[in-house]
């Protein structure tokens, strides 16, 4: 996310940061929109995972 934060910043992939900014509720190409895009992202990983190991424990 950050590299496409820069090159979207740059201009380059410029289409693939629109999507990213649609997709991510605080993704924009600020400095300050990049970080709470990273954080939003590692957050809903982290409670994806959690969510996913719970239920391979709860059934293995």
């Amino acid at each position: 996310m950050l590299l496409l934060g820069i090159g979207g910043n740059m201009g380059m992939y410029s289409g693939a940061a629109q999507q990213m900014m649609q997709w991510h509720m605080f993704f924009s190409l600020t400095p300050i929109g990049i970080m709470t895009g990273i954080a939003e992202a590692a957050i809903m990983g982290f409670v994806f995972a959690y969510a996913l190991a719970w239920v391979y424990n709860k059934f293995a």
